[in-house]
């Protein structure tokens, strides 16, 4: 995006403004309003202040296109496939994703899931209060809340499956402090730790 003026400090630059303006920002207040926006509009007004703000000449609706090009073609983790395989075995294994329908769709085709919600779809992010998403879910099943594990990586995870009454497991993969209030059921650094856990 940065065009001829790309250099590796800049690059590293950015990369903070994005995490701090984009994702952080998301985390804290996108996900837990219950005022639903679809995220190409939140990337969009993000990127448009950033650019503002850095006297970047750039278009923030191809730089939001990028952004949820490069999702949609993220490395997947080492242990995402045999996971989903062997997990797939003994239980229904779904996807709960705080995203945009295009932002995964080529993603999802590496998994064989028994369901998908997409947060676009359901107009709620995990970490709305009155956990709508996650109501999808068990209404989907119609079983107990407890009898649901809910794995994931982020805040919004471990605060909306806990409110919904669903066991969860965080996946620490790199250390980080947890910056929720809720212990969660489980805390592993890969999903292969969850073999054992499950039962698989």
């Amino acid at each position: 995006m940065l065009k001829e003026d790309y250099n590796e400090e800049l690059k590293d630059k950015y990369v903070q403004i994005a995490k701090s303006k984009i994702v952080d920002k998301f985390h804290v207040n996108e996900s837990t309003s219950t005022k639903f926006r679809n995220l190409k509009q939140i990337f969009f007004e993000s990127f448009k202040d950033i650019f503002q703000e850095n006297q970047v000449e750039y278009c923030p609706s191809y730089a939001t296109r990028i952004f949820m090009e490069e999702h949609d073609r993220a490395d997947l983790y080492y242990d995402s496939k045999e996971f989903i395989k062997r997990a797939n075995k003994k239980y229904k294994v779904c996807l709960v994703s705080d995203a945009d329908t295009e932002m995964i769709e080529n993603q999802v085709k590496n998994f064989d899931f028994d369901k998908i919600f997409i947060s676009e779809n359901i107009q709620s992010y995990k970490g709305e209060p009155n956990y709508k998403i996650f109501k999808e879910v068990i209404n989907h099943y119609n079983i107990e809340p407890y009898k649901i594990i809910h794995i994931g990586d982020s805040s919004s995870d471990m605060l909306g499956a806990n409110r919904a009454g669903i066991d969860t497991c965080w996946i620490n993969r790199h250390n980080y402090k947890k910056k929720f209030d809720i212990k969660p059921e489980y805390e592993t650094e890969s999903l292969e730790e969850l073999f054992s856990i499950l039962n698989i």
